[in-house]
């Protein structure tokens, strides 16, 4: 990426810039969230294992990398008497689609970094693998929901589970509960 900027910065130097500095890191570690999900996936929750074990799609774990700051959790973190952030388990929880599927909109799903988290949330949810994962439960109730003539915000993580099971393709499930941090 770094290697491209240069073809940026010689697209800005003929517009008439003097001096163009690019960042260090070109990476969007979040893109915003949206509202109004049927369950939003919190970082605490993550932290607790996630999905109910008996309704979840799948596993995932990936380190709460907040490098980029979240504006307030400097303070929730004292609040909570964690002393450093980043010490934070790398939280290992089982996945459901409910997170991405939205409330007032029936047949909407967001699938990607701006599926209703919330807080830490964000850092792990942001990863390619796991939103592939929500996307294929997703796209299992998006089916259904066309078989049955219902909507998509109607179903549920054991309806996909089911499907998944039934068919040989549910992934093991070990999601890990970090109460302490949890909280």
């Amino acid at each position: 990426m770094l290697a491209e900027m240069d073809y940026v910065i010689q697209w800005f130097k003929a517009l008439g810039a003097n001096r163009v500095t690019p960042a260090y890191e070109l990476y969007i570690r979040h893109a915003g969230n949206v509202m109004g999900v049927i369950d939003r996936l919190t970082g605490a929750k993550m932290l607790a294992g996630g999905v109910n074990q008996n309704e979840a799609l799948g596993t995932f774990g990936y380190h709460f990398d907040i490098r980029g700051g979240i504006k307030g959790l400097d303070t929730r973190a004292e609040e909570k008497q964690i002393d450093h952030l980043l010490h934070i388990q790398q939280p290992l929880f089982n996945i459901g689609i409910q997170h991405a599927l939205i409330k007032d909109i029936p047949n909407l799903a967001v699938i990607s970094p701006a599926s209703g988290f919330e807080g830490y949330a964000c850092s792990a949810g942001r990863i390619v693998e796991f939103n592939c994962g929500v996307g294929q439960g997703v796209g299992i109730a998006a089916g259904m929901a066309l078989w049955r003539n219902t909507n998509l915000a109607d179903f549920s993580n054991q309806e996909v589970r089911n499907v998944l099971v039934q068919t040989g393709r549910i992934a093991k499930i070990y999601g890990q509960n970090y109460t302490a941090q949890a909280q």
